[in-house]
């Protein structure tokens, strides 16, 4: 049996459910390695205060708690003995959210609004259109590469 299987058994010892021949095991190890035995130790000295401090611990009347929290519950505390009470009247619950509406407000009004300065068309070649159609257009726009046509539909009337 390894070190790390025996202190496995030292816990499952300590919980009562170690059979007969895994006990038996565990104490010839026990016996030859001194690190399981401080292992067991140790488990052993913290239970024993762990149930020391358990044992001192002093629990209150669960009903006499009971009716103290609701005597504070329904406000029944005096003096000293009453927290500090948080009342917002009526005017904080609709100042409030009305001032911030109103500084928001403020500020997108005060605020300069961003110009829109489109880019200067760059290259700009004017094309007419067979026959007496003066009003087609064409631009290119040498940043973007963009082509604009502006044509009519109007048919030319034969002069």
């Amino acid at each position: 049996m390894n070190c790390r299987e025996a202190q496995h058994r030292i816990l499952t010892e300590r919980d009562g459910a170690l059979d007969e021949p895994s006990r038996a095991a565990l104490a010839g190890h026990l016996a030859d390695c001194a690190g399981c035995r401080r292992v067991q130790d140790d488990l052993t000295a913290a239970l024993s205060a762990w149930r020391t401090e358990v044992a001192n611990v002093t629990v209150p009347d669960a009903e006499r708690e009971w009716h103290a929290v609701r005597r504070r519950i329904r406000g029944g505390e005096t003096g000293a003995d009453r927290p500090a009470r948080s009342r917002r009247s009526l005017f904080t619950w609709i100042a409030l959210p009305l001032g911030a509406a109103a500084a928001a407000a403020l500020a997108l009004y005060v605020s300069p609004s961003p110009r829109f300065d489109p880019a200067p068309i760059a290259h700009v070649d004017s094309v007419e259109a067979p026959g007496n159609n003066a009003s087609t257009m064409v631009f290119v726009d040498d940043k973007s590469g963009w082509l604009i046509v502006w044509a009519s539909d109007a048919t030319p009337t034969g002069d």
